[in-house]
């Protein structure tokens, strides 16, 4: 239902169940800055269950870059997006909600002032989901599946915790 395995969903749970640590995962992504001027600052080649992609990123012209690729914040916003997306339909489907359609407008409102050492304002001020939905549902069921988007979606618990980040000279 809505492209979403809702029995596999059940089985996994299942097994989270009776076996929580295999809940824990590690995703990785090596991303390499490109010296070379003709190209884009950044590449990464991203591994998932059936294959590869490789993405490339630069830096908007007011950063440093050319602005010939996505840059950083795009990927992240559109990997923040994506996340509630299919959080979304995830939930109308374990709820027997039909989709017609699901479209998710993601906008953050971004200071860079901190970036360039101006001031400690906060680069990200706001995040906000715009939610385009036509389904066989009520606007209170619609709204329900926000809510629990909301509540479990990694992308959106990623935003609102503090999550502990290191680097290392490897």
């Amino acid at each position: 239902l809505n492209n979403v395995n809702v029995e596999r969903l059940a089985n996994e749970a299942k097994l989270l169940r009776s076996a929580p640590t295999t809940a824990q995962r590690v995703n990785r992504i090596e991303v390499a800055w490109n010296t070379d001027d003709s190209r884009p600052q950044m590449q990464a080649v991203v591994e998932y269950e059936w294959g590869q992609v490789t993405w490339d990123c630069d830096s908007p012209a007011f950063m440093g870059g050319e602005g010939r690729s996505p840059g950083p914040l795009h990927y992240c916003i559109m990997g923040f997006a994506a996340c509630f997306t299919a959080t979304y339909a995830t939930a109308a489907a374990t709820h027997n909600i039909s989709l017609k359609k699901l479209s998710v407008l993601a906008e953050c409102e971004l200071d860079f002032s901190k970036v360039f050492g101006v001031t400690e304002d906060p680069i990200v001020k706001s995040a906000t989901f715009t939610i385009n939905v036509q389904a066989d549902a009520t606007r209170a069921q619609l709204e329900e599946l926000k809510n629990e988007a909301l509540v479990h979606c990694p992308g959106v618990f990623m935003m609102q915790h503090a999550i502990p980040v290191t680097a290392r000279i490897a």
